[in-house]
């Protein structure tokens, strides 16, 4: 009896050292980042609303170009609807990324008429929007 008591009080000893030892270590791990930067010939698209700066004030990086739109995330934000409107209020473009997995989404915009275009990003905790002019 002695002897099972003891087992316990030693393997119960090293599981409990265990856990504080993984409890301490996770306080430091590091958080969640993509690196991305948009590539030259891109204009910024100021995007506003609680999405673009939930995480970090440079969480959603987006810019238009003569025939492409950039949108790069530099954090995990999950699943996230991108939809571009024209100036009408008319849907243009509409897809659902999950950010975590791709980082980086470039939308053909070629083709498309002249005019402004806001491009709109909400997921479930939030939305941001931004609006640009395609020549």
């Amino acid at each position: 009896m002695k002897k099972t008591a003891l087992i316990f009080i030693a393997l119960s000893s090293i599981i409990l050292l265990a856990w504080n030892a993984q409890a301490k270590n996770n306080e430091n791990a590091p958080v969640f980042h993509f690196e991305t930067n948009m590539p030259h010939g891109y204009e910024k698209i100021e995007l506003q609303g609680d999405l673009a700066t939930l995480v970090g004030p440079n969480a959603i990086e987006a810019g238009a170009s003569d025939d492409a739109v950039y949108i790069g995330f530099n954090e995990d934000l999950g699943n996230v609807n991108i939809t571009i409107y024209n100036g009408m209020g008319g849907v243009v473009y509409s897809t659902v990324v999950n950010s975590g997995v791709q980082s980086v989404v470039i939308i053909p915009f070629s083709g498309v008429a002249s005019g402004s275009y806001i491009v709109e990003l909400n997921n479930a905790n939030g939305y941001a929007e931004g609006d640009f002019e395609h020549d």
